[in-house]
């Protein structure tokens, strides 16, 4: 970890944002078969394919927006 004592290592810097890009990837997993779910369910209800992926595509971009603001929105 660089503090204010030790050199900028940019290898380290770009591990660190790789490690934690894979972390956020599988966090998110449950969010995208939720939106997966919603389409399906939708669908099943009688909506249109088109309808039912506008709908889950937008509480998707919601969801992850909240959570990219901290849940503040």
């Amino acid at each position: 970890m660089t503090t204010p004592d030790t050199p900028f290592d940019p290898e380290e810097v770009r591990q660190q944002l790789a490690v934690g890009m894979l972390d956020m990837a599988g966090i998110l997993i449950p969010i995208y078969d939720a939106a997966d779910g919603m389409r399906r369910e939708l669908e099943s209800r009688g909506w249109s394919p088109t309808m039912a992926e506008q709908a889950a595509g937008v509480w998707l971009c919601g969801t992850l927006g909240a959570i990219a603001g901290g849940g503040r929105g």
